[in-house]
């Protein structure tokens, strides 16, 4: 996949090149240092390349029809949630299901959100953990640890 910048100079080379696809691929090839006949795209990709410029003025792609992404208003919708509850909470902590309950967006979304776009992940005590300590009231039985509830 070219990006942006290789888009515009083969745009560039294009023209340069009297509008001959196959020259401006040369060119290219020559400028990147490439031995083999194989460039980026082919020269019928570059004419298709050149045919949505000229109609469009644009190298960028076009927006697709269909659902838009929620991710990120979701994303910032659970952050500000997640921070007001986490500052509530004794322990800091929070639940996704919590989260969706609070802001009334489902809870796959809220876990995608978090989990995705916000590379937030749940902490779970390691079972080993939890099965040797057992809290009665403030302090636990064992003296290694010491939890706070």
């Amino acid at each position: 996949m070219l990006s942006i910048v290789e888009k515009a100079l083969l745009v560039k080379l294009y023209y340069k090149n009297s509008e001959s696809a196959i020259a401006a691929l040369r060119a290219y090839r020559y400028m990147k240092g490439m031995r083999d006949s194989k460039g980026p795209i082919t020269t019928s990709a570059l004419k298709k390349m050149m045919k949505k410029f000229e109609a469009t003025g644009s190298l960028a792609s076009r927006q697709r029809s269909g659902r838009p992404s929620t991710a990120a208003a979701v994303a910032t919708t659970a952050e500000q949630t997640v921070q007001s509850m986490s500052a509530v909470a004794a322990h800091g902590e929070c639940s996704a299901r919590e989260v969706s309950r609070q802001t009334g967006v489902s809870h796959g979304s809220v876990w995608k959100a978090l989990r995705i776009t916000l590379k937030r992940y749940p902490y779970k005590w390691p079972k080993y953990l939890v099965s040797k300590w057992y809290c009665i009231g403030l302090a636990c039985q064992r003296t290694k640890v010491q939890f706070s509830f």
